[in-house]
C-alpha cells in the first residue's frame, strides 16, 4: 500500500495512482474497468490531462467520490445537522411556501 498525507492529498494524478495502487491494479486494469485505455490513465497520472472526460467512470470504478478525485475534497456537506434537517424539510414544501419563507429568511438576515 502506498502512503498519502490526508491533509495534503496532492494532485488528481497522485490521488488516482494512490487508489489504483492501493487496489493492486495496473493502469491497464483500471482502464479496462473504466471503459477507457491505458494511455488515458497514464496521462491523468502524469498530470497531462487535468479535466478528463471519464472522471466519473474512473471514480466509480475506484470507489471514490469524483470531487475528491478531481479536487482532493469530499463532497460531504459541512452543514450542521439542524441545517441538513431544514434542507430536507425545505425539499418537501410546495412552491408557494418556499418563496414566502425564502423572502422572510432573507429579510431577517439583511
Amino acid at each position: 500500500m502506498t502512503t498519502m498525507n490526508p491533509q495534503n492529498p496532492g494532485t488528481l494524478g497522485q490521488r488516482m495512482r494512490y487508489v489504483r495502487l492501493d487496489k493492486g491494479w495496473t493502469q491497464e486494469q483500471l482502464a479496462a474497468r473504466a471503459s477507457t485505455n491505458q494511455a488515458v490513465i497514464q496521462k491523468i497520472e502524469n498530470g497531462k490531462s487535468l479535466r478528463p472526460r471519464k472522471i466519473n467512470e474512473i471514480a466509480a470504478v475506484l470507489g471514490v467520490n469524483p470531487a475528491w478525485l478531481m479536487f482532493g475534497e469530499e463532497a460531504e456537506s459541512s452543514l450542521p445537522d439542524a441545517a441538513k434537517s431544514l434542507a430536507e424539510a425545505w425539499n418537501k414544501l410546495p412552491e408557494p411556501h418556499k418563496s414566502r419563507i425564502q423572502r422572510e429568511i432573507l429579510n431577517l438576515v439583511a
